[in-house]
This record gives structure tokens, C-alpha cells and sequence, in this order.
């Protein structure tokens, strides 16, 4: 009697569909992406970005408190792409939720470049393991000179500065309501989120 063949052998084996910007931006111009979705290309795929109520009230405020303190000294952008390179055939366009950017004055016809950026920040509730592990790398590869990552899973923001290779050499802990300042603007020590945020967590 003939031994079964182990379906390991037998099976086909599954081709992962990659895309390039050049084709988000089709899809987007033919309809198949919406204006108001949230997508990001991370290696190739295509991630849909869904936004909880906590997340979205971090967003909210971040963006809120960075226009009243930075006012017109940088441009403050929420949840836009950022271009890492010229190359239409580039595989990775990511969608951070806020981003300080140079010049606030400037009309971006395409989307800011990483040498445009004071500060990026995510918020990461569920996305946390692809925030440390995906994007990080990502963006001290091209060197974004400080990143936070806002834990909602630990209630904490980490705080990354001096990109090197894929990594960053300085990470400092802070409280979410504990007050700090950004490395490029050392005098502006703030508190970036309001008490009610660690309510809505707890709730």
C-alpha cells in the first residue's frame, strides 16, 4: 500500500502579491483605494490602517497641543504619508500618525521626504509589535532624528533620537502625561497629553 504523500510536498506553494507606490497610486486614482482610507506599503503589502477611539483621541490631542506650542515654527501633520524616496518603484510608503515637519509654510505637491522631519510619532495600541519591530528600523534607516512611540498597551512614550543603521542609539521612557521636550526644541518642556487620556485607558 503506497505511503500518503505529505501535503507539505504536494501543495502549492502561495505567491504574496507585492506593490509599489507607482501602483498605490493607480489604485487610488482608479477608485480602488478610497481618499479617506488609510493605507501604508510596508515591503511590498498593503496595510490598512483601523483606528480605535483611544488612538484616535491620542492623535487628536498630539496634534491639538503641537499646533499651540510650535505654532508657526514647524508644519504639524497628522496621519499622511511620508515619501522615502524619489523612486516611483519604491516598495514602502508609510502613514505615521503625527509628523513635525520644517517649514510650515510649504505646500508639499507630493508628501514630506525624511530629511523634512523634526519629529514622528505613533501611537501603538495593537500595531506596537509592528511599530518596534517594522517601522523603527525603518525610520532610523533613513534617518529620522526622533521618533516616539506612544504605548498604549504600558501607558508610556518611548522616545528614540540618534538613528544609526536601523536602529536608534538613545531610547528614554517617559510617562504619558509626564512632561519633556522634543531634542530639536529643548526649551519647549511640556506635557503633550491630558490626565483624561490615562481615564480613557482605564475605562
Amino acid at each position: 500500500m503506497p505511503r500518503p504523500t505529505s501535503l507539505l510536498h504536494t501543495a502549492p506553494l502561495l505567491e504574496v502579491r507585492k506593490f509599489t507606490y507607482r501602483e498605490l497610486l493607480d489604485m487610488e486614482r482608479a477608485g480602488i483605494i478610497e481618499e479617506d482610507q488609510h493605507v501604508e506599503l510596508l515591503g511590498g503589502q498593503l496595510v490598512v490602517m483601523t483606528v480605535n477611539p483611544p488612538h484616535a483621541a491620542v492623535v487628536s490631542q498630539l496634534n491639538r497641543r503641537f499646533h499651540r506650542v510650535f505654532a508657526e515654527r514647524v508644519q504639524v501633520i497628522t496621519q499622511s504619508p511620508l515619501r522615502l524616496s524619489d523612486n516611483l518603484e519604491d516598495d514602502t510608503l508609510p502613514q505615521p500618525d503625527v509628523m513635525l515637519v520644517a517649514d510650515p509654510e510649504k505646500v508639499y505637491a507630493d508628501h514630506p521626504r525624511p530629511t523634512d522631519v523634526y519629529v514622528l510619532v505613533e501611537v501603538s495600541d495593537s500595531t506596537l509589535s509592528k511599530d518596534r519591530l517594522v517601522k523603527l528600523p525603518l525610520y532610523a534607516a533613513h534617518g529620522i532624528p526622533e521618533l516616539w512611540i506612544v504605548n498604549l498597551v504600558d501607558k508610556q512614550i518611548e522616545v528614540y533620537t540618534e538613528p544609526h543603521g536601523h536602529d536608534y542609539l538613545t531610547r528614554t521612557t517617559r510617562l504619558l502625561t509626564e512632561r519633556f521636550a522634543p531634542q530639536r526644541f529643548p526649551d519647549d518642556v511640556q506635557q503633550w497629553l491630558p490626565e483624561a487620556i490615562l481615564d480613557l485607558l482605564n475605562d
